[in-house]
Formats: structure tokens, sequence, C-alpha cells
């Protein structure tokens, strides 16, 4: 007869050395969905005192929590939930996080052998389901004597180090019944020194082909757009930043709307990826030699132009690294001049056009606190703040986006999760339909003890498509693709009882703004609201055909 409450404890027994190894790697915040088929990792979370929890009742929210707080401390969470689709909700976010790297451990759930493809409740196919999204699978068998409790343990050690590069995921098979009773850490002793990764060459000699060079940050941390900075200072080279980089260089995007820029010869590009897609089209367009330094071993090419790539910690290479450039004085001074007259004009043509979409990315810059962090929406609300956001150009702000795959999906769990990670407070800038697509996270927000001030453009649909040429064809535009929808959202957070207000001008603006970030409470207000329920009063963006002035 099968000893039941031997599998209980044995249960148990596992899931606390899980937690335990977890806890060794530095992996100490673990976000957890409600579940029966998780029980013995919810009970060993709950019954560890250095283990921080987060709790949510969706999972699809809840990973995007979970790769946002990553992004917020530069360490892997553990997403923990039961099985089933429960599994799947987590694919979306899975997607984002492999797309940057950005670290993460699944600890799912799920039946054991003899359940799996027999017709049993809740339970599907989980093995591999996250594809080559993940860095590294395992199907952790379920608990019992016969296997070495040091098994268990050097998995999830391997498991941890790997989820610091990118998700991870353990499927962890457990038969009932999963067993509450505590156990005893000292019948759990395993040795639990950390895993050490490899050191990485840090130096390197390198001669671009010469000529006019330029430097820009694409998204990094803040000692790698610093470093990046230097770099450039050091060459006497201009510097370009993404918004994601959270620097801010030379006005780069709108001269490349008016093709004004000067061509490089060279291109060092410093971290990831890069919001314009002018940007690449430019490369693409000028081939200059291009080198990426990355700590991040992807392929980032989308126009096949990188001469050379280097992997390692991005900092000390452009500290270490010698670069052989000759720019001339005249090049420098074109980017220079050109970026002052474009931003000139940019903000002349702003103040006329009174509470815009990128007047509020302005506004934002001008206001956001030293200690608030910024998270953005995809779609318009980060090529705004691209564009039109600028402050010195040697502060850096914590700035956050899910750009790996540049879904809309997931951007308020991100949020919260960013928060946590960073522990301080966050200004999210989100459209109407991200909004939307996860309004139930405002939940997750809610729970929060950090003040999160949510700013919401509702521009009532789809805005970014206005830049299709789709957009001419009026009968099919509104229904298909600018998918007005009326809400105004003031009812959704009275639900979740967070403050609301609507303001209708710049001075409004930013006074609702300020009086939200003193407050330090969570703040969901509407920056800018167009109605265009109506077929056809679909609105325009007012930079939309703005054209820039010649010298």
């Amino acid at each position: 007869m099968t000893d039941l409450a031997n599998i209980g404890s044995q249960n148990q027994a596992w899931a606390r050395i899980i937690v335990d190894a977890c806890l060794a790697q530095g992996v100490d915040h673990f976000f957890v969905a409600p579940g029966s088929r998780c029980t013995p990792l919810t009970v060993a979370i709950a019954e560890t005192q250095e283990a921080v929890c987060i709790k949510h009742l969706d999972e699809r929210g809840l990973a995007f929590a979970c790769q946002g707080y990553a992004r917020g401390s530069g360490r892997p969470a553990a997403f923990v939930c039961t099985s089933g689709t429960a599994v799947a909700n987590a694919l979306p976010a899975v997607v984002e996080a492999s797309m940057e790297g950005v670290p993460m451990l699944l600890l799912t759930a799920d039946r054991p052998p003899e359940l799996r493809s027999a017709g049993a409740n809740q339970s599907i196919d989980q093995q591999k389901l996250f594809g080559d999204f993940v860095a590294w699978y395992f199907d952790l068998p379920c608990p019992t004597e016969e296997i070495k409790p040091e098994m268990v343990k050097s998995t999830l050690d391997y498991a941890a180090d790997r989820a610091k590069s990118g998700p991870v995921h353990i499927n962890c098979m457990f038969r009932e019944p999963f067993g509450s009773s505590k156990i005893d850490p000292g019948t759990l002793a395993v040795e639990t020194d950390p895993v050490v990764s490899p050191t990485l060459t840090t130096t390197a000699e390198l001669e671009l082909s010469g000529g006019d060079t330029l430097v820009i940050a694409g998204n990094c941390d803040e000692h790698e757009a610093l470093a990046a900075k230097a770099l450039a200072d050091r060459l006497n080279v201009p510097f370009l930043a993404d918004i994601t980089s959270g620097l801010r260089g030379l006005n780069y995007d709108l001269q490349l709307i008016q093709k004004r820029l000067p061509r490089p010869q060279s291109v060092i590009h410093v971290g990831g990826r890069i919001t314009s897609k002018r940007w690449w089209q430019f490369v693409e367009e000028t081939r200059p030699a291009y080198l990426r330094l990355t700590s991040i071993d992807d392929r980032l090419d989308p126009v096949y132009c990188i001469s050379q790539r280097i992997v390692g910690p991005v900092a000390a290479m452009c500290e270490g690294i010698q670069l052989k450039v000759d720019s001339g004085a005249e090049f420098c001074e074109q980017w220079q001049r050109n970026s002052k007259m474009v931003r000139e004009v940019a903000g002349r043509v702003l103040d006329g056009h009174g509470l815009s979409e990128p007047m509020l990315a302005r506004c934002l810059a001008e206001d956001l606190p030293e200690n608030h962090g910024l998270f953005l929406g995809n779609s318009m609300p980060i090529r705004d703040v691209d564009n039109f956001a600028f402050w010195p150009s040697n502060q850096h702000v914590e700035v956050e986006a899910n750009r790996g795959a540049s879904g809309i999906d997931g951007v308020v769990a991100s949020t919260a999760g960013f928060a946590v990670g960073r522990h301080g407070p966050v200004t999210l800038l989100v459209g109407d339909l991200a909004l939307l697509h996860d309004l139930n996270s405002l939940a997750l927000v809610k729970n929060l003890d950090l003040p999160v001030v949510i700013v919401v453009i509702n521009n009532d649909g789809g805005g970014i498509f206005h830049f299709l040429p789709i957009a001419e064809s009026q009968d099919l535009f509104e229904d298909y693709f600018g998918t007005p929808h009326g809400f105004v959202f003031e009812d959704a957070a009275k639900m979740f009882e967070i403050s609301y207000g609507r303001p209708t001008t710049v001075p409004e603006f930013q006074q609702v703004y300020r009086a939200a970030v003193d407050s330090e409470k969570t703040t969901l207000f509407i920056g800018l609201y167009v109605c265009a329920h109506s077929k056809g009063n679909h609105p325009k963006r007012p930079n939309q055909s703005q054209p820039l002035p010649r010298e």
C-alpha cells in the first residue's frame, strides 16, 4: 500500500530544498499564483522567512511582474504556478524576457508521469512548453527517497545561475497528497555554495575603419550607459542614447526623419536594442563599420551590418578597449548643431498644440522626480519619450520597457514588478489599448507598498496605426486598425480603489502629476483623452505631418 503520508512529506522536503537552493543563488523573490498542484512550493515559500512572496491571481500578469522585477533589480525572481493553462499563460512574458536576456526562473508544478496523456483534469503537455525561448529546461521528477536530495539542490543551483542571463524553466512534478506540515530544516542539510560564473575578458584592441565615428547606447543599465558616454567623450565623437539607456544624448530620430544627418564611417553600438526604426534604416543606407559591445550573447543585427560583436562586461570593455578613430571636428559640430536646431523647432511645434502625446513626454521628463523609475508602454509612448523627453546629459534615469518582443500585453504587471525590483516608486506612461490588455493587473499594483503613478494616453484606439499607409483607407481603418472603444477608465480606477484624474490642459496635467507624486499613493489618470468613438473621428497626432524647417 502506498504511504500517502510519506509522499506528502517528500513533496514538502523537496520543495524546501528548491526554495533554499534559490535563496543560496540570490533568488529571494517569488511571484506566486494560487493553485493546488504547486502547494508544496507555495507552502515552502510561505514558511521560509528569507523568501519575499508577491501574490497575484492572474498568471499572465504575474509572469510579466516577475520579469519586470528583474529589469528593476538585475536579478532573477522565481515564477511559481500550478499545472495546465496556468503555465501557458506565462508564455508572453517568457518570450519578452528571452528576447532581451532578462533574468527569470520558472518553477511550474506538473502532474506525475502516470497522469500525463491520460485525460487527467488540468493536465497538458508542459514539457518544453516554452521551446527555445528558455535558456535551459529540466523536467524534475516526482519527489522520492530513491533520489538523493543533492540532485535537487544541484539542479536548482545550476538553473538559478543560468537564469541570471535569461529565462529558465524547471517543471516540477508532484503526486498527491501535497503535504502541508512544516519541515525541519536540519533534515535537509545540503551544501549551498553559490555557482560562480566564468570570468570574461574585459579588454581588447580594435581598429575601426577610421574616419567619422559616433557612439550609440542601446538598452543597457546605468553603469553601461555611463561607460558608453565616457567612451564617446574620450574619443570626442557624437553620443546618441536610446531612451532605454536612461541617458539623453543628441536628438537623432527627428533628424533621420528630415534626412539631415551627416553619415558616419564607423559606429560603436553599446548595449542592446534601439527603439528607433529609422536608426536601422539609416545604418542600412550608410553601411558603416559597425562594432557592438554587449553583455548578452544574442544576434541583434536586423539589417546584417555588424562588422564585429564582442560579448562581455560592457562597462569594463568601454573603459579598457583601445579604439583608434579619426573623427573630424566638422562632423561632430554638424551633429550637435542639427540636434540643437531640431530640438528647438520641435519645442516650438509642441508649444503650439497644447496637451498632446509628445507634450506629455516632455512634461514627464521635466517633472519626473529623482527617485522615480520610468516604465514605458510600447507603440507610441516609448517613441514619444525617445523623441521629445530630455534631461541633462549627465543625469541618468532608470528607464525600462518590454522591448524584447515589443508587445502591449503585461505592461502594468511588468511595471509592478519593476517597482518591487528597484525598491522605489515608478511612473508608467501607457496607451489605452495596453491598459485594457492588462486591466486586472491594477489589482497587483494596488497591493504594492510602493506608489505607481500611471499616466494613460487615451486616444481611443491604436494611435500608432495612423503612421501606416492603411490610415488613408477610411472605410477599413476605423473598424480594423483604429478600433475606437470609447472607454474612459474612471470606473476601473474606482473598482480597484485607485485615485483618478483627467486633466485637459498642460498646466492641469503638470498639477495633477505633481500632486500624484507628492501623495505617494498609486494613482491612475488620463494624461490625454480624445473621444473618437464616432466613426471617422479618430484624432490626428499634432506632430504627425509637421515638417521641420531646413537651414
